[in-house]
């Protein structure tokens, strides 16, 4: 009887353990946007019993027969397996790779690919889908920037570069899904953003943000450009300024392969979804997947992935994730975006992750609710302290939660800084980007500048030094020294800034130098010259000046990208040195009463000068430093008008006239050939004066090209006092190159470029200028200036870009005005320029 009341009690026991189910919960996750990944099988392997995940991503599995392995899969990503933690209610949470999208061949019996007919009435719907379809809207925002230095291998955390960080990994946890990587910086902002349909665009006015480790405001929006704003709908999404065609493109099916690959209810409502590649290789294009309402035809969400082999400089990949939120009135909103990219130099190096999150809440639509006035405001005029919060506003007021490493990112920058090597480390870049070394109270440099080579002044030596801003953040001052060892002379120069205001930026200073310049151009319309001006010249006679010059200025920045600056200057120049056997220099003669020659010749030019310039540049971007600000350039026309007047008898000004010069300049995309750039500028200078006092065209003697010069002029070799002028640059990108299978994989680049100039001089200035004027007679001297009048002068020009990334090859031909004995029609430019 025992032994049978034992047998019935284990029977039981092992029926109960028998009907007993386990559940096992989770997410699934992109393994680099981080966001759910909607509708994919989730299973137990070697068995029928699964589940499709919702909407986020997340999924439940209730079962009583489960095996030990747990399998996730979904088109267009790796399939992913774990094991189980034991026969007990578990949570497991998957991050899935992309993998590359491939279908077996589609064939349609009779009538068009049925996806190719959704994406036609997507294209015809989304004007009315768009956000600023709306009459008018209200929302707030929550953006979310992130750099991170990742694929750093257990060998590179071994290096000393990266020892002293170690703690940083070791903080993270091992058993997690997270790559190990070194937090570089992180940013969130808040902000209200308002849409009336009359008034344009969004606007977004941010209400608090929290940045870790930096604390310059421009630094920081120039982070955050980075990823450039989008929507889905757009024919071509920017991504680091170069365009990249739309899935949803008017032109998406010339660009595209669709496929019709699941349905399903998302918010109640019948939707489709449909997988997309590219048509052909190395364009610029996307591939990936999206949701679409089957009524309204909108996007309600997208996956998509820049082509491996697109032509795109240092980017290794760039995810666009977008979902959209069904609104009161029936139409899908943008509820979060992320852009992902990911900054690479070597395929097996380090490199950098950018990420940003945005999403939207709160919104008020058309006359649901009244919307708030939008209000005044100018990014130019507020300063981080004005947007600082507390942690606890923080907790409340973000719409996600951070994850584990997010939260840990601010106190790991803190202890980062706090690494006694990390000040060496950003001395180091500091002076690699500036060209200065700070030691303490003062810099010395910039480096660029050490060495240079002319035929007068033969081997040149420079050194300067400026207070920094350890001294003061206000005031600046310093200057430099040159001495030449072929004419023994020495050169110096000193200048002093004072900065009034910096939000708006108001500042004021000085300058003087005492120096030698291979132009005529002034502090004002010239930057300074490097290490290669002086040493790769071509072997023509160069033409040099002694200048003398000091200068006051004002300068202020208004609202909405107006600036105006007013300059006093001083000038005096001087031709200076011998550069011919014969002892000869550069033979400059003005005759201010033509009719008293010869016994009347001015051969030094003293000038005293009023400027006054106004600059206009929408949505200009800068780095700022404490005093000096770098443009970034922008989208819009950048417009410049200036007006010189010559005070003669003012601090020995020995000429009276005035001058007036407007420069228009912009770029713009011509998707898919490429970008074209393009600069106008036209100008007159009214009264008798020295050619070197009209507009002298600059020529370039040297090998290398520039962008807003005429590369295959000489200096000195055309003057007007009346002109207008016309520089075009168009890059093709890889339009052309791209489709010749032996250029295809080294990503060369074509550009063509078109410049021409026509002026006139008037009598009084011919006369004037006369000694100086070309003469076919004395050709084996100075050669003199020349006019542009009797037709444009002309040059065209073809390169190759992108070579090695950086280098540019040009070849130039110049059309007309070949009679100087220096004018070669073909000639041949290299250049260090970059381009993403």
């Amino acid at each position: 009887m025992d032994r049978f009341l034992l047998f019935l009690l284990l029977l039981l026991t092992v029926s109960v353990a028998s009907a007993q189910s386990i559940t096992v919960s989770g997410r699934v996750i992109d393994d680099d946007t981080r966001e759910g990944i909607p509708f994919c099988n989730v299973y137990f392997k070697g068995t029928t019993i699964g589940v499709s995940s919702d909407v986020d991503g997340n999924y439940t599995i209730t079962t009583k027969s489960p095996s030990d392995t747990l399998v996730v899969s979904a088109i267009g990503y790796s399939a992913l397996e774990k094991p189980l933690k034991g026969l007990v209610d578990q949570e497991i949470n998957f991050r899935v790779k992309s993998s590359d999208f491939t279908l077996s061949e589609v064939v349609v019996i009779a009538g068009e690919n049925p996806a190719n007919a959704i994406v036609r009435k997507i294209i015809k719907n989304k004007k009315k889908n768009r956000v600023e379809a709306l009459d008018a809207f209200q929302c707030e925002a929550y953006t979310k920037v992130e750099l991170d230095l990742d694929n750093i291998s257990d060998k590179m955390r071994e290096r000393k570069l990266f020892k002293p960080f170690e703690f940083i990994f070791e903080n993270i946890d091992s058993t997690s899904d997270e790559k190990p990587f070194l937090p570089a910086y992180i940013t969130e902002t808040i902000s209200n953003v308002y849409y009336v349909k009359s008034e344009g665009k969004p606007k977004e006015i941010p209400q608090a943000q929290r940045v870790s480790g930096v604390n310059n405001k421009t630094v920081i929006e120039f982070i955050n450009q980075m990823h450039d704003e989008f929507s889905v709908y757009d024919n071509w999404i920017d991504i680091i300024e170069k365009p990249f065609a739309s899935p949803f493109s008017n032109q998406g099916l010339t660009y595209y392969e669709y496929y019709i690959i699941d349905s399903a209810f998302i918010d109640g409502k019948w939707s489709r979804k449909l997988k997309f590649k590219p048509k052909r290789k190395q364009e610029n294009t996307f591939y990936g997947d999206f949701w679409v309402s089957d009524t309204t035809f909108a996007i309600q969400r997208v996956n998509m992935r820049m082509s491996k082999d697109a032509n795109i400089n240092l980017i290794n990949r760039v995810i666009i994730y977008q979902e959209f939120q069904l609104n009161k009135t029936d139409m899908w909103l943008p509820g979060k975006q992320k852009m992902v990219i990911d900054f690479k130099a070597l395929k097996k190096g380090p490199g950098v992750i950018g990420r940003k999150t945005v999403s939207f809440k709160n919104y008020r639509v058309n006359n649901e609710s009244p919307i708030e006035e939008v209000p005044e405001f100018d990014k130019e005029f507020y300063s981080l302290e004005d947007l600082k919060r507390d942690d606890s506003f923080w907790e409340e007021a973000r719409h996600d939660k951070l994850s584990k490493n997010e939260a840990s990112i601010y106190a790991m920058i803190d202890s980062i800084k706090n690494v006694p090597i990390y000040k060496t480390y950003v001395d180091i870049i500091y002076t690699l980007v500036s060209g200065f070394k700070e030691l303490g109270m003062v810099e010395i440099g910039p480096y660029m500048t050490i060495y240079n080579n002319n035929p007068v002044e033969g081997h040149r030596f420079r050194l300067g030094v400026w207070t920094s801003n350890n001294f003061s953040k206000q005031l600046r001052f310093g200057g430099y020294l040159a001495y030449g060892l072929r004419d023994q002379q020495f050169k110096y120069g000193a200048d002093f800034q004072y900065n009034l205001s910096k939000y708006p930026r108001i500042v004021f200073g000085a300058s003087y130098r005492n120096d030698v310049s291979f132009s005529n151009q002034n502090s004002e319309e010239i930057g300074e010259g490097n290490i290669f001006s002086g040493i790769y010249r071509r072997p023509i006679l160069q033409k040099l000046l002694r200048v003398e010059e000091g200068k006051f200025f004002y300068e202020r920045f208004w609202k909405k990208g107006w600036s105006n600056k007013v300059t006093l200057l001083h000038q005096r120049m001087d031709p200076y040195g011998s550069i011919r056997s014969d002892g000869g220099g550069f033979n400059y003669a003005y005759l201010p009463n033509p009719e008293e020659a010869p016994n009347n010749i001015d051969t030094i030019i003293s000038t005293t000068e009023l400027i006054f310039k106004t600059r206009f540049a929408l949505g200009e971007q800068f780095i700022d430093g404490q005093f000096f600000r770098t443009s970034l350039g922008s989208k819009h026309p950048i417009i410049e008008l200036q007006y010189t007047a010559g005070l003669k008898g003012v601090l020995n000004g020995d000429y009276s006239y005035h001058k007036l010069a407007l420069s228009y300049r912009h770029y713009f995309n011509i998707a898919p050939i490429g970008w074209l750039g393009y600069r106008l500028k036209a100008g007159k200078v009214f009264g008798q004066v020295p050619f070197l006092l009209s507009e002298v065209h600059p020529g370039n003697e040297t090998y290398f090209y520039s962008n807003y010069i005429f590369n295959g002029m000489n200096n000195y070799e055309f003057a007007s006092d009346t002109y207008v002028s016309l520089m075009l640059v168009h890059h093709f990108d890889g339009f052309f190159l791209n489709k010749i299978p032996l250029l295809r994989k080294l990503k060369w680049r074509s550009v063509v470029a078109f410049r021409a100039v026509y002026g006139t001089l008037s009598e009084e200035n011919k006369e004037a200028n006369q000694l100086n004027s070309f003469n076919t007679a004395n050709l084996d001297t100075y050669t003199g200036f020349q006019t542009p009048d009797q037709e444009p002068y002309m040059e065209v020009g073809v390169g190759i870009e992108n070579i090695f990334k950086i280098i540019r090859l040009d070849v130039l031909w110049r059309l007309n005005y070949l009679n100087n004995p220096e004018a070669k029609r073909l000639t041949y430019r290299a250049g260090l320029l970059f381009y993403f």
